[in-house]
């Protein structure tokens, strides 16, 4: 009994203080609900251009080569396209400050089909206060933020499919 208390005690002080350096990312995200975000535009892989302004619904997704969450979601992700459930079109993978050669092999290995942005100035990851990876943010069509998240979300298939709709 003893032991169960001591253990209970420890647990509950480790899941808070995990709370407590996950709040200022958590309350970021309620910051931006319903914001709309100013136009921007940034590079893609392929060599073409994204603009913001220029998209109906769109959901960001920041991500890092090295992250190994981000591959959990952005298998999910392009999961959903290979299915058919979304269009590639409406997600952008954003790339940060890494070697282009390193991007370009991971998009290839993984057979991720969606577009990614090249974020080298990091204008969108300082337009959202991006601070870990993966970020995911979903831009409707009066370019106003209806859900933005961090780390892995297990609901991201349902919402991604019902934002899409």
């Amino acid at each position: 009994m003893k032991y169960k208390r001591i253990f209970n005690t420890i647990f509950f002080a480790v899941a808070a203080y995990a709370i407590y350096l996950r709040l200022p990312v958590i309350l970021s995200h309620f910051e931006f609900q319903d914001k709309v975000i100013p136009n921007f535009k940034m590079r893609t892989l392929d060599g073409g251009e994204f603009e913001l302004y220029q998209q109906k619904k769109v959901a960001l997704v920041f991500w890092a080569t090295w992250c190994g969450p981000c591959e959990v979601e952005l298998k999910r992700i392009n999961k959903m396209i290979v299915t058919k459930k979304i269009r590639p079109e409406n997600v952008l993978a954003v790339a940060g400050l890494e070697d282009q050669k390193l991007i370009e092999e991971t998009m290839k290995k993984n057979g991720y089909q969606f577009p990614v942005g090249l974020d080298f100035d990091e204008n969108a990851s300082k337009i959202f206060k991006v601070q870990a990876t993966p970020t995911i943010v979903f831009i409707d069509e009066k370019h106003t933020v209806e859900w933005m998240t961090s780390g892995l979300s297990p609901t991201l298939e349902y919402r991604l499919s019902s934002f899409l709709r």
